[in-house]
């Protein structure tokens, strides 16, 4: 009998064919499916799967790509509950602690990910000399709107991490009591970094600023610069 697992992957009953070792996170990432992209949040990862939560999720057997950063892999979904599911990878694309940084790492014969590292492992074991990899492109090779893409993307990074924390508080009553004010403070905040990396991602940003409902932010956004 097959068993799904919280993060999309699959094993044996009785034990005949344990669960990849799995990571709980909170990573910001991008899913695309027919066409659309959606912000998720990665809530769990292994290698061969991921459970997300986001407010547009597709439906249990559909094909998706998840992005974050660098690190781009084909998806299919395994189920979906309410703002989350379960996808399983159609390739392994990178080691957990690469999804957690985002960089894409060097290739070795093809493989990335684990694949990479036991082709690694194969070769040493057989005596074969292996060949230098290539240094990682330097810093100055980033294109400024790339790095403005990525800083959009960390803001709305930062953003879930308040609504998740946020979530959690506002479940103890004594805390929602006590602190409402905090909360509610800690909610407009949410609010205000949801906006800023929508403004900071749009191809035109000040039609993003005049489209943000927040009348406050709006206009301090677009308030005349002072020279």
């Amino acid at each position: 009998m097959t068993i799904s697992n919280s993060d999309g992957t699959h094993g044996a009953a009785g034990g005949e064919q344990p669960r990849p070792q799995r990571k709980n996170l909170m990573l910001a990432a991008t899913i695309e499916c027919d066409g659309t992209r959606a912000q998720v949040r990665i809530r769990n990862l292994s290698e061969t799967g991921a459970m997300l939560d986001g407010a547009t999720l597709p439906n249990s057997g559909a094909a998706l790509t998840l992005v974050r950063a660098e690190i781009t892999v084909g998806a299919t979904v395994v189920w979906r509950e309410g703002g989350r599911c379960g996808i399983h990878f159609d390739s392994v694309a990178a080691t957990v602690d690469e999804w957690i940084t985002g960089r894409r790492p060097p290739s070795f014969h093809g493989k990335l990910g684990q694949a990479r590292v036991d082709a690694i492992q194969s070769e040493v074991r057989a005596g074969a000399a292996l060949p230098a990899e290539a240094a990682p492109p330097p810093a100055g090779a980033l294109s400024a709107k790339a790095l403005e893409q990525r800083v959009a993307e960390e803001v709305i990074h930062v953003q879930r991490l308040i609504d998740a924390l946020g979530e959690e508080l506002v479940e103890d009553p004594a805390m929602l009591q006590r602190h409402l004010r905090v909360l509610q403070n800690l909610d407009r905040a949410s609010q205000i970094l949801e906006h800023l990396g929508n403004v900071l991602g749009a191809p035109d940003r000040v039609a993003a600023a005049q489209g943000i409902a927040m009348q406050d932010l709006r206009e301090r956004l677009l308030r005349k610069p002072n020279f």
